[in-house]
């Protein structure tokens, strides 16, 4: 392939991998059933290594797959017809941590919890916590816009980005927004580039906003012997005026299968369970902490977990972190006609509460 040639010769033969073995592994992600083989597989080290192989591929009519860890479940970094992945896992650095303006920059390949821990360290907070974080990118976060369990009080990954540095189709480096903390003038490039899947640029930079990090937090885990009964407390939560870090709902078959996934302890003999989480000052979360168990009590919550200590409350949220790979054991992935009115009188429920 002449194209292949040009393109060791301008970015090195050492970040480009054509073997059968590699491309194999880059031809899915985690999006079930998809598969394409890409042509060749590129690990960029710089902006202008994204730069060169983008202009070869417009020149060449080459797809380009920009891929972080592959954790989307839209198909996003699976090669549509052969092509290019591009694997960022060489540009992951934290490039500063600017505690005057509370904000971060990073390269794409940025792992989303090596984040976290860093800023977290300088007494900053960045709230997105996707479940996959431990291996998720904050270039895939962005690009798939992505929420997290804190997503009810903090919002998702748009709510955050303040400016992108980004590589366009024919290899034009763009950069938009800016740390300005009110910045309305022109069109906002920024929001049009987040949860655009990589479809019109390729992310090589982004600057970050973080907030102070909340005092103290607390984990509790809510047993219920039924849907209604947990649903019911949620709205029961909100009208009291509580908007938790976290509250997250699985049921039964969802518990059932963590527990045989992790073996973590849970109940399979309930409905449902809640989790929920508050941060903030002490007094708050005691507070607010006091009144959501009061209400699950309130609703027939046949038991209540509190966290002794975050090593506890890591353990309870993990039984919802890693739902989706216990849930993606299971099969068949596919759902029948026969049970969409199972699955509709499910929704009905819910509204109903």
């Amino acid at each position: 392939m002449d194209w292949m040639n040009q393109l060791r010769d301008q970015i090195g033969a050492d970040v480009i991998f054509t073997d059968p073995t590699t491309r194999l592994a880059y031809s899915f992600d985690a999006t079930p059933n998809y598969q394409t083989l890409p042509d060749a597989i590129v690990a960029p080290r710089s902006t202008e290594n994204v730069r060169a192989v983008l202009q070869l591929s417009h020149k060449h009519l080459l797809p380009v797959v920009p891929r972080g860890s592959a954790t989307n479940l839209a198909g996003g970094t699976t090669p549509l017809s052969g092509g290019v992945v591009m694997d960022f896992h060489y540009m992951d650095r934290i490039l500063e941590i600017d505690e005057k303006n509370l904000t971060v920059t990073v390269e794409p390949g940025c792992i989303t919890t090596h984040l976290a821990q860093a800023v977290e360290a300088r007494g900053l907070f960045y709230p997105p916590d996707p479940s996959s974080m431990k291996i998720s990118t904050i270039g895939g976060n962005i690009s798939e816009n992505s929420g997290g369990l804190r997503g009810l009080k903090y919002g998702v990954t748009a709510d955050y980005v303040l400016a992108l540095e980004v590589v366009l189709p024919n290899g034009e480096v763009l950069r938009t927004g800016g740390k300005l903390a009110k910045d309305v003038a022109g069109y906002d490039l920024t929001r049009v580039l987040v949860g655009s899947e990589g479809t019109l640029a390729v992310i090589t930079q982004a600057t970050l906003k973080l907030i102070p990090l909340p005092e103290t937090k607390q984990t509790m885990l809510a047993y219920f012997e039924d849907l209604d009964s947990a649903a019911r407390t949620v709205s029961r939560i909100f009208e009291n005026r509580i908007i938790p870090a976290t509250l997250e709902f699985m049921d039964k078959k969802t518990i059932e299968v963590v527990e045989a996934y992790a073996n973590i302890g849970l109940p399979t003999d309930v409905g449902a369970l809640l989790l929920l989480e508050q941060d903030g000052p002490r007094d708050v979360v005691r507070r607010d902490i006091e009144a959501m168990h009061a209400v699950c009590l309130e609703e027939g919550a046949l038991s209540v977990e509190v966290a002794r200590d975050e090593a506890h409350a890591e353990t309870l949220r993990y039984a919802r972190r890693i739902a989706l790979s216990a849930l993606a054991r299971l099969s068949p992935t596919t759902i029948t006609i026969t049970h969409f009115a199972e699955l509709e009188a499910v929704s009905l429920r819910i509204d109903a509460c």
